[in-house]
């Protein structure tokens, strides 16, 4: 996606709020089979883009991570606190319920752990979770990640991210689930992306 000229913003959506702290095991969750072609379709995208993971057997609740992104967002640091969230876990196999690793993971990304962790356990962390769930059902979002590719200028305005009035012109388009990178670029060429000018 790096060749083409796109603005990106991350929202958090959190896919199973019925898991609970400390997480759950995914084959309570799904039956083996689909457990297995999941991890299987995950690590066939993660080996066509180059990327390490290590599919995980146990889901964790990903309520503190999710506050404390937004806490990341407040303080100019999410992009950099999503990254050494998502690799913590994906990657390096790491518990992102365990507060030793929070903490860490708030210091990597140039916050104040105290004052972060101060933020997690706040009276608001709740409020946030459910204001992030009900723009995701606004939004239609179904499943993680969720793309959706805007045009220049676009605005909802009670409109769906789907709906289109030019078929010639670019037009918002939605990609649901791991999908192969080609895919995710068609979608922003749908949308109207253009190629980055070379310096």
């Amino acid at each position: 996606m790096a060749r083409y000229a796109l603005d990106f913003d991350w929202c958090g959506f959190e896919l199973h709020p019925e898991i609970p702290a400390g997480g759950m095991d995914l084959s309570t969750m799904f039956p083996p089979e689909m457990v297995k072609g999941m991890h299987a379709r995950l690590q066939q995208v993660a080996d066509d883009l180059g990327v390490t993971i290590r599919p995980q057997a146990r889901a964790p609740s990903t309520k503190p991570a999710l506050v404390l992104s937004a806490y990341a967002r407040t303080h100019g640091a999410l992009d950099a606190f999503r990254e050494h969230t998502m690799d913590a876990y994906w990657r390096d196999g790491l518990d992102i319920e365990d507060r030793g690793v929070l903490r860490q993971l708030c210091i990597k990304s140039g916050l104040d752990p105290d004052d972060a962790m101060g933020f997690l356990d706040g009276e608001q962390a709740p409020h946030i979770l459910l204001a992030q769930r009900r723009e995701a059902m606004q939004w239609g979002v179904t499943g993680i990640p969720t793309w959706f590719m805007l045009p220049t200028g676009w605005s909802p305005e009670g409109a769906g991210p789907d709906d289109d009035d030019d078929d010639d012109g670019p037009r918002p388009v939605r990609v649901v689930g791991c999908q192969p990178l080609d895919v995710v670029e068609q979608a922003a060429q749908m949308a109207g992306a253009r190629l980055r000018t070379p310096d």
